[in-house]
């Protein structure tokens, strides 16, 4: 397992700045505190947004 550690990150939970590291694990990317054991896995896939909050692409409809 190779771990990487990230510049200038801040752990959300202690708020200590450079000790967070990241790996995969099972196919998953994990981050991780070094300094207070923080642990955050982000899945493998992502569930797409329902069309109600879609993002508009720039079409606008005007109604008078």
């Amino acid at each position: 397992m190779r771990k990487r550690f990230i510049a200038g990150a801040k752990c959300p939970q202690c708020e200590q700045q450079d000790k967070i590291f990241v790996y995969k694990k099972d196919g998953e990317d994990v981050a991780e505190c070094n300094a207070c054991g923080y642990i955050s896995v982000r899945p493998k896939e992502v569930e797409p947004l329902p069309e109600s909050e879609q993002p508009v692409d720039g079409i606008v409809k005007i109604i008078k």
